[in-house]
C-alpha cells in the first residue's frame, strides 16, 4: 500500500503511516474530492496541507481542529495572497488597520489558517469541476490553485521600505533631540 500523503510504501490495512505520521483512514476532504486533486490544487508543500486537511475530518464528519500554521501567524496577509485567497487577504489588510487587534488577528490567523485554505480549497475544485466540459481538468486546478510567487519578492520589498522608513523616522527623532538638547544646554 502507498501513503496517499507522502507516497512511501507502508503496509497495507495500516492506520497511520510510519513516514510522515498522517491518519489513513481519515479523507482529507469530503464530496469525493481526491487527494490527487487537492495535490494538484495546491501545488507546493501539499504533504503538509493534507495532512492538515486529514485532521479536519478524523471523526468522519467536518469540523473545525486546531492547528498551527506559522506561515500564516506571521505574514497573515501575504499568506493569503501567496496561496491566492484574496477576500480573506482583504479582510485580514481592513482588520490589521484596527488598533490593539493586530498580534490577536496573527495568533487567530495562525490557529484557523489552515482551516480556511481547506475551505478554499474545497470550494475551488468543486467549482472547477461544475464547469461542463474541462478538457484538462488538471491544469484548470493548477491555474486556479497554486501560488503566487510573486508575492515572496512583494513582501521581501515591503519589508526593506517599512524598515528604511522606520530608520529614517527614528534618526530624524534622535536628530531632532540632539538638536534641541543642544540648544537647552547653551
Amino acid at each position: 500500500m502507498t501513503c496517499p500523503y507522502c507516497k512511501e510504501t507502508i503496509l497495507d490495512g495500516a492506520i497511520k503511516c510510519r513516514f510522515c505520521g498522517s491518519m489513513l483512514n481519515a479523507d482529507p476532504a469530503p464530496d469525493n474530492i481526491t487527494t490527487d486533486e487537492i495535490r494538484t490544487f495546491i501545488g507546493s508543500n501539499s504533504h503538509y496541507y493534507l495532512q492538515q486537511f486529514s485532521k479536519f475530518n478524523l471523526t468522519g464528519t467536518e469540523k473545525l481542529c486546531m492547528t498551527w500554521n506559522w506561515s500564516c501567524f506571521g505574514f497573515t496577509f501575504l499568506w493569503m495572497l501567496y496561496r491566492k485567497m484574496y477576500l480573506l487577504a482583504v479582510l485580514t489588510f481592513i482588520v490589521f488597520c484596527i488598533p490593539g487587534v493586530n498580534i490577536l488577528l496573527h495568533i487567530v490567523a495562525g490557529v484557523v489558517g489552515n482551516y480556511l485554505y481547506y475551505g478554499h480549497v474545497k470550494q475551488k475544485i468543486l467549482e472547477i469541476r461544475a464547469i461542463p466540459s474541462q478538457q484538462n481538468m488538471n491544469l484548470v486546478f493548477q491555474e486556479v490553485g497554486g501560488v503566487h510567487r510573486w508575492v515572496i519578492t512583494a513582501g521581501i520589498v515591503l519589508g526593506l521600505i517599512i524598515t528604511i522608513l522606520i530608520g529614517m523616522f527614528f534618526s530624524t527623532m534622535i536628530a531632532f533631540m540632539g538638536y534641541h538638547m543642544d540648544k537647552l544646554t547653551i
